[in-house]
């Protein structure tokens, strides 16, 4: 492919490549660079992920859907875990999200970009909503998630979906008792937004009152 966009996304300054991501989504000839827009969601600086993932969604819906969305899904099965979680990310914005987006939102949990987490959850809750078995991937999470931050997003998205469940209110129980102090915290703030809770909850909250490492 030539294009004049094509050496800016290629650019060593960072700033200058996510310059180009925009540059493309208003390119009439933009949808000739997806898949460089595809390998940039995989770049290690966010401003340029984000950008890729906003032209991605925006040639999408000015018309280039069929070119746009194969790219995403075989980034989906990729091995660049960026690449990977920000074209579920993409994918998310441009139809209610499918459970094949489940393994890249997970990972995304785990990222140390805060809106990245926040965002993966946001779309976790959507696709709960949609499909009921996340509610129990959730769960597993929530108990044996890879890692602390991992099993923390999860209670949050578990108090979004399954507020009245009384195995979410048993599993944020257990992660309130977690040698991790901000899973603890994030459990006790979730149990606190369940409905009718069960009277082993209301204890635990009550008691973690009078725990200063809460």
């Amino acid at each position: 492919v030539s294009h004049a966009l094509l050496a800016p996304l290629r650019s060593a300054d960072a700033a200058e490549r996510a310059a180009a991501c925009r540059a493309v989504a208003s390119d009439p000839a933009g949808a000739l660079l997806a898949e460089a827009l595809v390998v940039a969601l995989g770049d290690c600086d966010k401003r340029v992920a984000r950008a890729a993932g906003d032209a991605l969604a925006g040639l999408a819906r000015a018309g280039s859907r069929d070119a746009v969305v194969p790219l995403l899904r075989a980034a989906l099965r990729g091995e660049a875990p960026l690449a990977r979680i920000h074209a579920a990310l993409t994918l998310a914005r441009l139809a209610p999200p499918e459970p094949s987006l489940l393994p890249a939102l997970t990972l995304a949990l785990a990222s140390p970009e805060g809106d990245v987490r926040w965002s993966a959850a946001r779309v976790l809750v959507d696709m709960g909503r949609l499909h009921g078995e996340i509610v129990r991937v959730l769960l597993g999470l929530v108990r044996g998630g890879d890692g602390p931050v991992v099993r923390r997003m999860s209670t949050f998205c578990l108090r979004e979906l399954a507020p009245d469940q009384p195995a979410a209110a048993q599993a944020l129980l257990e992660a309130s008792r977690d040698a991790d102090t901000q899973l603890r915290r994030a459990a006790l703030t979730a149990m606190a937004g369940l409905l009718d809770p069960p009277p082993m909850v209301t204890a635990r909250l009550v008691e973690a009152l009078d725990d200063h490492d809460d």
